[in-house]
C-alpha cells in the first residue's frame, strides 16, 4: 500500500523551538494590554455561545475547540476561564476539550514574560507553566482533569492532517481550518483507518487487569465521565506484569522517524508529566536514564540519533568521563543521556492512579467468559469474590496475554515472553539509570534492581539462577565495578511475562469481528489498494489496552488517553499516524495484504 504523508510520522529536525529573532517578533505580536484582553474575552464569549457550548440550555458533555494559532496560550486561557464561568449557570459542558496548533513554540521563559502581563489570568496560566511542554515537533497532552489541552509542535499543513476529532469551535485562520475540512472530505479512508463508536456518557465499562494499562485506563475513562468497574483476580492490584520493584522509564528512539519513535518519545513525556501530578517524589524519580554505546556500531547508531536534533534539555550525548560524574562511579562507556528520564515503582503509581480514578474495584475476581447482550452491551460470567453474572455497556481487555484466553476466536497477536529482575544488595548504586543489553536502578533501601532476561523458551513462573547469572553480567556490561558480585549477592528478585506484538506496538482501540474482517477486505489479497465502501465490523463496546511489551511504562498512560478519547469521542492526544498504527485489527489487515489469511 502506498503511504501518504498523512500516514507518516512528523520529519527532522526534531527541536522548533523559535530562533531569538523569531521569538522577539512573537512576543511583540502577542503582547496584550488589559483592553486588547477584555475585549477577546467577550469576542470568545461571544463565538462559544453562538456554537452552542456555552448557553445556559447546553446539556454537552464536552466543549471541543480547535485552535490553529496558539502563540503563547491566550485564547486557550481566556477560553478555560470562560468555561470555569459557566459553572455558575449550571448548565455547563464537563469537559473541555482544546487541540492547539503552535508552529513555532516560545521557550517556557519568553511564555512566562507575556504571562506577567494577564494578572486576571495568573492562577490558569501557572497551571499551564507547570506542563508547558519542551519544543519538541509532535502531540503533547496536557492535563488538567476536566480540562485536556492538546498541543501541536508543527508546521500548521501537517499538524491539520494529523488532527483527529470533530470539533464545535475553531479559532484562528478561517482559510486554514476550511482547507483541512476540505482535505479531509476529500481523502479516501480505509475502513480500518475510520473513527471508532464512541459510547454514551455514563456508559458502564467494565476493565479486565488492574495493572499499568487497566488503572491508567480506568483513570482516562473515570475523568470523561464513563462508570467504571476493575476487575482483577490477583489479590492487588499490580499483581502480574506489572508488579516489579522498580521499572526504568525509556524509550529507545530509532534514527530516523518513524511512528513507533515517535510514539514512544510522546510516551515519556506522558509518563514523566502524569508522575509529577499522580505519585509522591518517594515513590519515582526524574534522576537521569543513560543508554551506554556497549559497542562501535551502537556509537554510530546513536550520532545519528543526534542529528535528529531534539533539545539538549531532553537528549544528550555524554562521553565515558561525563558519564561516570553523574553515575557518581565507573561506566563502561558513553552514550545518550536522557536528562528528564528515571525510575517508578509500579504499584505504587498503579495505586494512585486507582484512587484518583474512583473506579470500584474488584479483587480475586476471573473472568470465566464474556458474552454481547441484545441491547449491544457485555455479559460477564465471574469467578471468585464477585461471582456472579454481570452486565456492562462497554469492556476493556488490558490484562496482557491474559486477552488471548477471553478472546480466542480473535486469534490476538500477542506473544508472552519471559523476563525476570535480579534484586541485588550493594552499598553503591548508580545516581541514575543506565542501560545496556539491559538495565540497573538507582537503589531503594539499597537494593538494586537488574534485568532483564528475555526468554521465549519457559513459560516458568519460579525464579530462576540462570537467569540471576546472566542479568548480573549484564549489570557488569555497565557498571565495571560491579564485577565482584554473584549469585551470594542476590536478594531475590520478580518474574513477569511481557505481552508482546509482532510489530512491538501495543494494540489500543476498538476490536472488530475477525471473521467478518476476513469476509468483507477479502479482496486486499488482489488489491492492496482497493477502496471498501463498507464499515469495519467492530464489535460494538468491545476495547483493548495490551501488548505493550517491555515499555509499558511509558506507552500505557498514554495508550490509556488514546482509548478513552475513542471511547467518548474526543479529538486524540496522538497523531492519526501514531493511533493507526496502534489499532488492534492491524494484524488482520496486513495478514490479507500479504495473502497470509
Amino acid at each position: 500500500m502506498k503511504t501518504s504523508q498523512t500516514h507518516k510520522a512528523f520529519s527532522d529536525p526534531q527541536s522548533l523551538v523559535a530562533t531569538p529573532k523569531v521569538a522577539a517578533a512573537l512576543m511583540a505580536r502577542l503582547q496584550k494590554n488589559p483592553l486588547q484582553l477584555n475585549q477577546r474575552h467577550q469576542e470568545l464569549a461571544a463565538i462559544l455561545r453562538d456554537h452552542q457550548v456555552l448557553k445556559p440550555q447546553s446539556t454537552a458533555f464536552s466543549m471541543r475547540v480547535l485552535d490553529t494559532d496558539f502563540g503563547v496560550g491566550l485564547d486557550f486561557l481566556q477560553t478555560w476561564k470562560l468555561w470555569i464561568e459557566s459553572f455558575e449557570t449550571g448548565h455547563h459542558p464537563h469537559h473541555l476539550d482544546y487541540v492547539a496548533v503552535c508552529e513555532q513554540p516560545l521557550r517556557l521563559a519568553d511564555a512566562k514574560v507575556l504571562h506577567q502581563s494577564l494578572p486576571q489570568l495568573n492562577a490558569l496560566s501557572a497551571k499551564l507553566q507547570e506542563q508547558y511542554p519542551e519544543p519538541i515537533k509532535g502531540f503533547h497532552q496536557l492535563d488538567f482533569g476536566k480540562v485536556k489541552l492538546t498541543l501541536v509542535y508543527a508546521e500548521l499543513t501537517q499538524a491539520l492532517a494529523q488532527i483527529r476529532g470533530d470539533f464545535d469551535v475553531h479559532l484562528g485562520p478561517t482559510e486554514a481550518v476550511f482547507c483541512a475540512g476540505a482535505t479531509s472530505h476529500k481523502t479516501y479512508v480505509p475502513p480500518w483507518h475510520r473513527p471508532h463508536s464512541s459510547l454514551a456518557y455514563k456508559s458502564k465499562v467494565a476493565i479486565i487487569g488492574a495493572g499499568i494499562c487497566g488503572t491508567a485506563t480506568a483513570l482516562g475513562l473515570s475523568e470523561r465521565g464513563f462508570e467504571v468497574t476493575l476487575i482483577e483476580k490477583g489479590e492487588a492490584l499490580a499483581s502480574g506484569a506489572s508488579g516489579n520493584r522498580q521499572g526504568m522509564l525509556y524509550a529507545k528512539l530509532p534514527d530516523n522517524a518513524t511512528i513507533a519513535g515517535q510514539f514512544h518519545q510522546q510516551g515519556l513525556q506522558h509518563t514523566m508529566a502524569a508522575l509529577k501530578r499522580h505519585l509522591g517524589n518517594e515513590h519515582w524519580q526524574a534522576c537521569g536514564l543513560m543508554q551506554v554505546a556497549t559497542d562501535e556500531k551502537q556509537a554510530t547508531q546513536m550520532q545519528a540519533v543526534l542529528k535528529r536534533e531534539y533539545p539538549s534539555s531532553w537528549l544528550q550525548w555524554l562521553n565515558q568521563r561525563q558519564a561516570q560524574q553523574l553515575a557518581k562511579q565507573p561506566v563502561s562507556a558513553g552514550g545518550l543521556y536522557f536528562p528528564k528520564s528515571g525510575w517508578v515503582s509500579p504499584k505504587p503509581w498503579c495505586e494512585a492512579l486507582y484512587k484518583k480514578s474512583g473506579a470500584d474495584l474488584w479483587l480475586n475476581t476471573t473472568v470465566l467468559s464474556m458474552q454481547q447482550t441484545k441491547q449491544q452491551g457485555w455479559r460477564l460470567s465471574l469467578s471468585g469474590a464477585y461471582e456472579g453474572e454481570y452486565e456492562f455497556d462497554a469492556v476493556v481487555i488490558a490484562n496482557a496475554n491474559g486477552a488471548k484466553n477471553l478472546l480466542a476466536q480473535q486469534n490476538l497477536a500477542l506473544k508472552a515472553i519471559r523476563g525476570q529482575v535480579t534484586y541485588v544488595e550493594t552499598q553503591q548504586s548508580p545516581a541514575l539509570v543506565v542501560c545496556g543489553q539491559g538495565y540497573v536502578t538507582p537503589g531503594q533501601q539499597g537494593i538494586l534492581s537488574v534485568g532483564a532476561s528475555y526468554n521465549l523458551h519457559t513459560f516458568e513462573p519460579q525464579l530462576s539462577d540462570e537467569d540471576h547469572v546472566g542479568n548480573l553480567e549484564r549489570l557488569r556490561q555497565v557498571l565495571p565495578n560491579k564485577k565482584a558480585l554473584d549469585v551470594n549477592d542476590v536478594m531475590g528478585g520478580w518474574v513477569g511475562f511481557r505481552a508482546v506484538t509482532p510489530d512491538y506496538l501495543p494494540m489500543v482501540g476498538q476490536l472488530a469481528d475477525e471473521a467478518a474482517v476476513i469476509k468483507a477486505f477479502a479482496k486486499l489479497r488482489q488489491d492492496a489498494n482497493y477502496k471498501f465502501v463498507q464499515d469495519m465490523p467492530y464489535l460494538p463496546g468491545l476495547y483493548i489496552n495490551a501488548g505493550h511489551g517491555s515499555k509499558g511504562f511509558v506507552s500505557a498512560p498514554l495508550s490509556a488517553q488514546i482509548l478513552a478519547s475513542q471511547m467518548a469521542n474526543q479529538s486524540l492526544p496522538v497523531a492519526q499516524c501514531v493511533a493507526w498504527g496502534l489499532d488492534p485489527n492491524r494484524f488482520i489487515i496486513r495478514d490479507l495484504i500479504r495473502r497470509k489469511r
